[in-house]
C-alpha cells in the first residue's frame, strides 16, 4: 500500500495550525489568528510546502477539524478545504476536534474527558478512552452546562482542554481525586490531527469524503442565529 501524504487544516480551536505527515511528521506551522484564519493559511501554505519540499499535487488526502469548536474558524478551515478540492479534488478526512484533543494523551489508561468552550456557561463535551486498538467514545460529543459535568464522571479521568483553567476550580472540588489534568497546557494541533486522520483511515474507521459531503460538527447555533430567534 502507497504511504499517504495528508495536508492537516486546524483552524477549530484558540490555535490554528497546519502540518504535512508522512510516515511521520514532516512539518508543521502553529499560528494565534482565529479572526483571520483564512489569510493566515493561505499565507503559511505555502510556506509549508517549500520547507517540506512538497506540491499540492502530491498530497494524498486532506484531514480538517469539523468542530466542534469556534463557529468563524471552522468556515474558515472548511471553505478554505473546499476551495483547494475545487481545483485538486481532494479526499477528505474529516476529524472530530474532541476526539483529536484526547488522541495527544495515546497510551494514558484512563478515561479522557475533552472539553471546549461553548460559552454561556456551557461546554461540549466528549469521553473517550485509548486503547493499543485505536480510541473508543464512551460519550459524545455533547453540549451540556459545565456545571452537569460531575454527572458524567464516575471513575478517575484525566480532563484535557484549551481552557481548563475556567472549569478547573469548580470540577478538582466537584470530582476530588477523580479530576486529573495534564501537566502541561493543552492546545489544538494540526500535527495531532494529521497523525489521528492516518490512524483512523489505515483501521478503516474513517472514509475519504468529497468536499460537497463536507460538513460542520456545531452542536450549537451560533450568536448571531440564537439573536436572529429571539427577534422573530
Amino acid at each position: 500500500m502507497e504511504v499517504p501524504l495528508i495536508l492537516a487544516i486546524e483552524t477549530a480551536g484558540l490555535r490554528g495550525g497546519l502540518a504535512l505527515y508522512e510516515q511521520g511528521l514532516l512539518g508543521e506551522i502553529n499560528f494565534y489568528a482565529q479572526q483571520s484564519y483564512s489569510n493566515i493559511v493561505l499565507e503559511y501554505l505555502p510556506k509549508l510546502l517549500t520547507q517540506t519540499k512538497k506540491k499540492l499535487e502530491d498530497i494524498t488526502f486532506v484531514a480538517v477539524d469539523i468542530g466542534p469548536g469556534s463557529f468563524t474558524g471552522l468556515r474558515v478551515g472548511l471553505s478554505i478545504v473546499k476551495a483547494l478540492s475545487l481545483v485538486y479534488d481532494f479526499p477528505i478526512l474529516p476529524i472530530v476536534s474532541l476526539e483529536s484533543l484526547a488522541f495527544r494523551f495515546w497510551g494514558i489508561p484512563l478515561p479522557i474527558v475533552s472539553l471546549i468552550d461553548a460559552h454561556t456557561q456551557e461546554v461540549f463535551v466528549g469521553v473517550y478512552r485509548c486503547t493499543p486498538h485505536g480510541i473508543s467514545v464512551l460519550k459524545g460529543p455533547v453540549l451540556t452546562p459545565y456545571k452537569r459535568l460531575p454527572e458524567l464522571i464516575r471513575e478517575k479521568s484525566l480532563f484535557v482542554s484549551e481552557s481548563l483553567e475556567k472549569w478547573e476550580d469548580f470540577l478538582a472540588r466537584e470530582l476530588g481525586d477523580l479530576f486529573l489534568k495534564p501537566p502541561f497546557k493543552v492546545s489544538m494541533r494540526a500535527s495531532l490531527l494529521s497523525e489521528l486522520a492516518l490512524l483512523k483511515w489505515y483501521k478503516g474507521e474513517i472514509n475519504p469524503i468529497k468536499a460537497e459531503e463536507l460538513l460542520p460538527l456545531y452542536l450549537k447555533v451560533s450568536e448571531a442565529e440564537r439573536k436572529k430567534c429571539l427577534s422573530i
